[in-house]
Parts: structure tokens; C-alpha cells; sequence
């Protein structure tokens, strides 16, 4: 196990690396279009490194979560099943994407019934609008305004 000082030199690490590549992949796209030799496989294999930048980096976040929350006596947080410990509160595992059996979900989708975050608009299951319904009679509602009422030469 690292301790929370080199899972910090790493994830800081990563992150410089993560820039540089980001800036690379940028440029590598300019040289592209300016040639005119525009090559989207090797555009894709550098995106996907920066992908699993990012993922590490992810993991190691959750590393030191866990880390900080073990002294305070959380010492036995629960884990998913891909084994990345799930931070109290969580709804979802950081690492795979899993609905955390740990709590609750806020939300469920009203089209297929997946767990969902409070904050999430669109289902990332079904893709249905999470407030469809109460986004239909706001925008019934958004046509009849004052102003619109006057131009049509209605009474307000």
C-alpha cells in the first residue's frame, strides 16, 4: 500500500503528464489539418492515454480519500466490487462507475428504474431526460407571457 505522500507525487506526476500529453494531442491535430494527412486512429490511441491518465488519477483520488478518512476512524470503508473503497456518502463507485450498495440512490429513472445522482438531467443508462415530465408544463406554461399575449392583441 502507498502512503498518501507518494499516491500525491504520483496523482502530481500524472497530472503533468496528462497536460503535456493534452497539448501534444492538440498539436499532433493542428499538424494534422494543416497537411492535410488527417490520421483519427492515432488521434484516438493518444486520446485513450489520456483517458487512462485520468483513470489512475481517479483511483488514486480515492486512495487518498480513504487514506485521510482511515485516522478520523472510518478504518473499515466499505468497497466496491472492483475492490476501490467507496467514499462515505457516494452513490456510485469513482473507479468503475458501480451504483453503490453502501447508500441510498437520490434519483431513479422513471423509464427503467437505474440509480441515479440528484444532479444527473439525462439517464446514463436508457438516456431518457430525468424532468421530462415537469420540463413539458414548463415550457407549455413559457409560451403564454405577457408579451406575447399584448402582440397577438389579447387583453392582459
Amino acid at each position: 500500500m502507498l502512503s498518501p505522500g507518494q499516491i500525491r507525487r504520483e496523482r502530481r506526476v500524472l497530472a503533468q503528464q496528462r497536460e503535456a500529453e493534452i497539448r501534444d494531442v492538440g498539436g499532433l491535430a493542428v499538424e494534422m489539418a494543416r497537411r492535410d494527412r488527417f490520421r483519427p486512429e492515432l488521434l484516438l490511441a493518444r486520446a485513450a492515454d489520456v483517458l487512462r491518465m485520468e483513470e489512475r488519477m481517479n483511483e488514486l483520488d480515492g486512495l487518498l480519500v480513504a487514506a485521510a478518512a482511515a485516522p478520523r476512524g472510518l478504518r473499515s470503508l466499505p468497497t466496491c466490487r472492483c475492490g476501490a473503497p467507496l467514499l462515505p456518502g457516494a452513490h456510485f463507485c469513482s473507479n468503475c462507475g458501480r451504483p453503490s450498495t453502501a447508500a441510498a440512490p437520490i434519483l431513479t429513472c422513471s423509464h427503467c428504474g437505474q440509480p441515479l445522482p440528484a444532479d444527473t438531467n439525462f439517464c446514463a443508462f436508457c438516456g431518457h431526460a430525468v424532468a421530462a415530465e415537469e420540463l413539458e408544463g414548463e415550457q407549455a406554461n413559457a409560451d403564454d407571457t405577457i408579451a406575447r399575449r399584448w402582440s397577438a392583441g389579447e387583453d392582459t
